[in-house]
């Protein structure tokens, strides 16, 4: 006669993911330095000053109108790449880490689908199709309060805490400034499970690119005015 007893075995798998972001991108998820390609709402709102540094989108000197809004758009301006291997998936979002001067707004366009958030993808990173003079936002007095076609307002981070660096980069660079954790954010990038193709974890991507708007009447800024930074942010469903 035998007896049989039984023991249960139990785990779990952690959840392991990783980001990293470049501006003035290609569909190689290749960084760009080229002289920024701007395109603006009308003749003379922004005309490019030179190449570009990493990790930065220069808009140069903006014009703005005494009777309509103006905008200036940077394509293939940012990109992120997500690995990841959560079954439940994440989102990438992202904000701005001070409210804009007065009559400024900021507004983002998703590259490779038709609205906010774009569904992480395989490679080669989608890249703008935008030319002439994509038409800038709409303003209520000097608040933006929305963006033109396909577009979304990049919303300030609210409830956070500035890290007070003064670098942009990718995660875990020296320096790195950013505001975070945030309450409010706009939706740039998801997934449903883990960012896989056949059997490997592989890297998938999304794009965009970034418009800066004007106010009728916007007031000038100062020549030490360096703008404001754009945290991006992965999250765990």
């Amino acid at each position: 006669m035998s007896t049989t007893g039984g023991a249960q075995l139990q785990w779990t798998a952690s959840a392991t993911e990783s980001m990293a972001i470049v501006t003035q991108y290609s569909g190689a998820f290749a960084q760009g330095n080229a002289i920024p390609p701007l395109l603006p709402s009308a003749a003379g709102v922004c005309v490019p000053a030179g190449l570009e540094a990493n990790f930065t989108l220069t808009f140069g000197v903006l014009a703005p109108s005494k009777v309509a809004p103006t905008g200036c758009l940077y394509k293939n301006a940012l990109a992120v790449s997500v690995q990841s291997n959560d079954a439940a998936g994440f989102t990438v979002n992202e904000y701005l880490d001070s409210t804009p001067t007065t009559g400024i707004g900021i507004c983002a366009y998703p590259n490779g689908g038709a609205s906010f958030p774009l569904t992480a993808a395989l490679g080669p990173v989608p890249t703008s199709g935008r030319a002439g003079n994509p038409p800038a936002g709409t303003f209520a007095g000097m608040a933006l309060t929305s963006c033109a076609a396909g577009g979304s307002i990049v919303p300030p981070g609210t409830g956070g805490v500035s890290s007070a660096g003064t670098n942009p980069g990718n995660p875990g660079a020296a320096g790195l400034e950013f505001y975070s954790p945030s309450g409010a954010g706009l939706a740039f990038v998801n997934k449903a499970g883990p960012t896989v193709n056949g059997a490997a974890i592989v890297a998938m991507y999304g794009g965009e690119d970034i418009q800066v708007n004007l106010a009728p009447n916007a007031l000038s800024s100062t020549a030490g005015n360096t703008g404001i930074y754009l945290t991006v942010q992965l999250i765990p469903n």
